[in-house]
């Protein structure tokens, strides 16, 4: 077959000085020259790609890809694939190498590709790594808080710091907890506190004895500290007490509806010598800022807790003995979280002012129009698909005064914009208050807004765009109303 003009000069750059033409050659290069994994954490399994290029002017074999020495320590940490390749001339193909290390240790290994390039038949590419433990790491700095010798009556404080050593956000679990003797109170509660790497919190203790014999007791945390392990920091006041203190128990859900009312049972709780009928304290902890919610009833054992609106509430329940010794507290977090698709709240800082919630559909809505505002004097429009009220709103909250709550939901709105607005509608002398305005989407909190109005104001707050669900703010200053009340559209 003759030779072409445009091959000669190939076949030529490949002829021996003696031999004449011969088979045209590969030529292997790899790139990078070696594989460093760097520190990883034990558990991840990292890949890095080895490109392996065809420089020459023939196919490429690499017919095996192996370690140099598969008895290495550690070699079972590394992978390769694939065993074999075939690389045309000035192409290129990918080895995909995995380091998943097992121990805490600096590892080495060498990868040995055997090839059809004459000049280099095996090509090694040195590999590196280290596996270290990852994930947050709870970490405390003292494992007891001896107080010493405290009167009765007097009190003594204590300080213990917790920090995450590990190099991903630490949360402490609402599961911590205290137990022995109720003389021992956390000043500065890290449940349900994040810490990034490195930060630390301070938990204040106080101790304040009713009685002579002394008292013992510690705090348990919990948290997702890759290990799983639970750290204890014990506390000792006037010597140590007696060895077996009442416990309270709280059993109620943790998560909830915006209105619902919850039962929190204490009837769970004992005194392990016997020392029965128990008393019961409730308090409430921690409460939305939008939230005017109480206890009922806290000196009972299963007091209920109306939600009334989305937020974190979080109750402790101690109880004491017939002997008169207390326990340590329980405590106990409810979410309360909307299932609707949009909720939004409304809440005010000066209890006799009356301020109302207003969700207006569509950009052309005007306060107070019917039905296109929803509000006091039109709380259950019809939106949407006539008829479906799935997709209409309402005002499921409505406040007279005391700062609030109010609040408006939308199941499952249509496509289109909603806009929220406040209006300050009486003020019986209160003059200007802050008004917050709280925006949920899918259940949880987008955004929320402050602003101070004075009587007769409007505060356009926002607008959602649905379906996306975007939440966009309007920062217009507010404005007097000319209306009032609801007027047909």
């Amino acid at each position: 077959m003759p030779v072409t003009a445009a091959l000669l000069p190939l076949l030529l750059s490949a002829c021996g000085p003696d031999t004449g033409i011969t088979r045209l050659l590969p030529d292997i290069a790899v790139a990078p020259s070696e594989l460093d994994f760097g520190v990883v954490r034990l558990g991840d399994d990292p890949a890095l790609v080895l490109q392996v290029v065809n420089a020459g002017q023939g196919p490429l074999g690499v017919t095996g890809i192996t370690f140099a020495d598969p008895q290495a320590t550690g070699i079972e940490a590394w992978s390769v694939a694939p065993a074999t390749l075939d690389v045309e001339a000035g192409g290129s193909a990918e080895v995909l190498v995995t380091f998943a290390p097992t121990d805490l240790a600096d590892y080495q290994a060498a990868l040995l590709l055997a090839t059809t390039d004459p000049e280099s038949p095996l090509v090694t590419v040195p590999l590196r790594g280290s596996g270290i433990e990852g994930g947050p790491d709870l970490a405390v700095d003292v494992d007891a808080l001896d107080f010493g010798t405290v009167k009765v009556g007097g009190t003594s404080s204590r300080v213990f710091t917790v920090e995450n050593q590990g190099d991903e956000d630490l949360v402490i679990s609402g599961q911590s907890l205290q137990a022995g003797s109720g003389a021992f109170t956390l000043q500065s509660d890290p449940r349900g506190e994040v810490l990034a790497p490195g930060d630390s919190f301070p938990v204040l203790v106080a101790y304040a004895p009713t009685g002579t014999d002394g008292d013992s007791g510690s705090f348990t945390l919990a948290s997702n500290d890759a290990e799983g392990d639970r750290v204890t920091v014990s506390f000792l006041g006037n010597g140590g007490g007696v060895a077996e203190y009442p416990v309270a128990v709280i059993a109620a859900t943790t998560e909830s509806e915006p209105g619902d009312t919850i039962i929190l049972d204490g009837t769970g709780s004992y005194d392990p010598g016997g020392n029965e009928p128990l008393s019961w304290a409730w308090t409430l902890l921690e409460a939305p800022e939008a939230s005017a919610a109480a206890l009922s009833h806290p000196t009972l054992s299963a007091p209920t807790l109306h939600l009334d609106t989305a937020g974190s509430y979080t109750v402790s329940l101690q109880v004491t003995n017939t002997l008169g010794v207390p326990s340590a507290a329980a405590v106990h977090t409810v979410e309360a979280v909307p299932d609707q698709d949009v909720y939004v709240s409304l809440s005010w800082d000066t209890a006799d002012a009356d301020l109302d919630l207003h969700l207006l559909q569509g950009e052309e809505a005007l306060l107070f129009q019917t039905p296109s505002d929803c509000c006091w004097c039109n709380p259950a429009p019809d939106w949407g698909v006539e008829g479906d009220p799935d997709d209409d709103p309402l005002l499921a909250l409505e406040a007279d005064g005391g700062g609030g709550p109010e609040a408006v939901v939308l199941a499952d709105p249509a496509d289109g914009a909603y806009f929220v607005r406040a209006h300050y509608f009486q003020d019986d002398g209160a003059g200007p208050t802050e008004a917050t305005v709280r925006i949920y989407v899918h259940g949880a909190l987008v955004d929320q807004y402050r602003r101070e109005l004075t009587h007769n104001q409007v505060w356009d707050v926002a607008w959602v765009r649905w379906p996306e669900g975007y939440v966009i703010e309007e920062g217009a200053d507010p404005y007097a109303s000319d209306e009032r009340s609801c007027q047909a559209g």
